[in-house]
């Protein structure tokens, strides 16, 4: 898997967003909804400009008809 085109680290730590808590300590937290941070943010930007979605590249599935 990689990011902007470089191998994730598998000695770093990446935050990621998410539409539920992935973790007993994440709803224990009481952590804030992905719709009310994004709502938060987009509201402070007011204009957001369209971005290129980064997808992760699969590699060794080629004809696999379940990965079309």
């Amino acid at each position: 898997m990689t990011l902007r085109g470089q191998p994730l680290d598998p000695a770093k730590r990446y935050k990621v967003a998410g539409w539920a808590p992935v973790s007993e300590e994440a709803k224990v937290a009481g952590g804030e909804a992905v719709w009310d941070l994004m709502a938060r943010y987009l509201r402070a930007r007011r204009t957001v400009p369209p971005l290129a979605p980064e997808l992760p590249k699969l590699e060794g599935v080629a004809g696999n008809p379940g990965m079309a």
